[in-house]
């Protein structure tokens, strides 16, 4: 029987008692005690190994690790047979660094979720853009393609988002940070796709008077504001209207503050949830080489959520 139980939330002491032959699979952040992530990856590993012996043993777990710890932590993942990792905030950017191979599409992101070992280290992937335009493409029925596109946030989640917009070739792109040098660094480094499309990229803070929503305008929340009941709105709620429609990276809660207040405007809004388990599948496709059904691991993050 295996001695290490997926429901643990490990720390960086574990892993040096860490002594499974089989292929280890984790997420990584701080905090991580909340991730439904194992749950719905090892509703998927289940599957897998009900189809082949190639995956048998295979489970996912979660590392809670702080961020100065994480470059010299990954050495000591591989070692011990990781075999893929995933990672959440804040170490979407803080990882790059320490990786020298990182998937051209991850690199013009500038920020990385998905690690898969290497022979002697770990590549880098983005999957989070995927999972966000699937998750607006099924929960909205919108796409990207040919709408006005604003995205509150210029973290890693937002830099993904960002340029998966511009790449789906969105009408415009409008970003909306607090912090004034991350935005502007995230304007600079995606100005040259959105010029290579014609595409108008616009950078504001919340607090801008010139700030609008165009009619029709897809909103992505790609900030943390929502997770507490008492957080601010990301944006002024002056600028919201039913014209407009949200997907708010959030899922738990399963509805925020900013969905509630667009819902009562007659928008349409839906939680991250579906990107959740859309960038899950991609990762799991990735590091696996196989072909992942979404079903398995949707039911598995509702229920784990519940």
């Amino acid at each position: 029987m295996d001695r290490f139980p997926t429901e643990k939330t490990y720390t960086l002491e574990d892993l040096d008692k860490w002594d499974r032959e089989a292929p280890s699979l984790a997420v990584l952040g701080f905090p991580v005690r909340h991730s439904v992530s194992p749950a719905m990856h090892n509703a998927a590993i289940a599957i897998l190994n009900r189809k082949s012996s190639d995956f048998d043993g295979w489970k996912y777990f979660r590392f809670e690790t702080r961020p100065e710890d994480l470059i010299k932590a990954l050495p000591l993942f591989h070692e011990k047979g990781f075999f893929g990792l995933n990672l959440t905030v804040p170490h979407k950017e803080v990882v790059l660094p320490a990786l020298d191979l990182v998937d051209p599409a991850a690199r013009e992101i500038g920020a990385v979720n998905t690690l898969k070992r290497r022979g002697d280290g770990y590549e880098g992937f983005n999957t989070d853009g995927y999972g966000l335009e699937q998750g607006i493409r099924i929960e909205l029925q919108l796409e990207f393609a040919g709408r006005d596109v604003c995205i509150l946030g210029a973290g890693g989640a937002g830099r993904a988002a960002a340029v998966q917009a511009l790449r789906s070739s969105c009408r415009s792109l409008t970003i909306v940070n607090r912090n004034q040098d991350r935005l502007a660094n995230l304007i600079a480094a995606i100005k040259p796709i959105a010029a290579t499309r014609s595409i108008p990229l616009l950078g504001h803070s919340p607090s801008n008077d010139s700030l609008s929503l165009s009619p029709g305008a897809l909103v992505v929340n790609a900030t943390s504001l929502g997770l507490k009941s008492d957080d601010p709105l990301p944006i002024p709620e002056s600028l919201l209207s039913g014209d407009i429609a949200l997907y708010d990276m959030i899922y738990n809660p399963t509805e925020t503050r900013l969905m509630k207040s667009v819902s009562q405007l007659g928008g349409s809004v839906a939680n991250g949830l579906s990107m959740l388990v859309y960038q899950g599948v991609r990762a799991l496709e990735i590091w696996t080489e196989t072909s992942i059904e979404a079903s398995a691991m949707d039911s598995a993050a509702r229920s784990a959520l519940a």
